[in-house]
């Protein structure tokens, strides 16, 4: 490779991509046997691609809570004067956060909905188990509002009341 138009494929002999790479970087960084140096990387990026999961997913999720919350607060000063002459001018912040938060669950969770047509139309009570955060009671809202157009209110501990916003 001498000139600048020349690629690995190019000559007697073709290369692998990952060969043609690896044969680019040993060019530029002048360090011999640089595929050694590349094959410790990916082993520690394998060694500790667990943590980088156990950390990524509840800081997705607090992500998730705070752009919500600034959301809602930026729709609301937003639409202050059309509040006094809208019926309810937070239709479009409840569709867009329950197309985030449904997203989220779908394709983080695979989050699904079923026997959404056993809830009554009147008043019903929906009793859920969650964990250390209220997320599967925000996934189930956000579905429901998708799929029925309903609200659920909620009865809560009080950690859900403590969170900002």
């Amino acid at each position: 490779m001498t000139g600048g138009n020349e690629s690995c494929t190019a000559g007697p002999t073709s290369m692998s991509y990952l060969s043609c790479l690896t044969y680019i970087l040993e060019e530029w960084t002048g360090v011999e046997d640089i595929g050694d140096y590349l094959s410790y990387a990916f082993y520690i990026l394998w060694l500790l691609f667990p943590l980088v999961v156990v950390f990524v997913l509840p800081g997705v999720i607090v992500i998730l809570f705070y752009v919500s919350i600034l959301w809602l607060h930026i729709y609301k000063r937003k639409n202050e004067i059309k509040e006094a002459y809208s019926h309810d001018v937070w239709i479009g912040a409840r569709e867009m956060l329950a197309t985030i938060w449904d997203g989220h669950g779908r394709i983080w969770h695979g989050y699904e909905l079923h026997g959404v047509e056993n809830i009554p139309q009147g008043p019903g009570l929906v009793v859920f188990y969650h964990g250390a955060t209220p997320v599967d009671y925000i996934y189930f809202s956000a579905r429901l509002h998708i799929m029925k157009k309903r609200r659920c209110s909620v009865v809560a501990d009080h950690f859900v009341f403590r969170l900002p916003g």
